[in-house]
């Protein structure tokens, strides 16, 4: 039997910038070396990140760092 390692951390934040803010959702160890950046970008204006979250779920983010954002005034934004 292999052993799975545990979830990747996971931080959720805002980024402020010009008067707004702007939701973001961070998965995986940002400071392991050698973790290829993935930044998955909504659809449009008001679409969520709801979307991705079923095609990238934490057991995804063992060789990866993920970070998920909602666009100014859509979703958790």
């Amino acid at each position: 039997m292999v052993a799975m390692s545990a979830d990747p951390p996971i931080s959720e934040g805002f980024v402020s910038f010009r008067g707004h803010r702007t939701w973001s959702r961070v998965v995986g160890d940002r400071g392991a070396a050698g973790k290829l950046p993935l930044i998955l970008l909504n659809g449009g204006p008001g679409v969520p990140h709801d979307y991705f979250e079923p095609l990238a779920g934490p057991e995804r983010f063992r060789e990866a760092v993920g970070a998920f954002l909602d666009g100014v005034e859509g979703g958790a934004s």
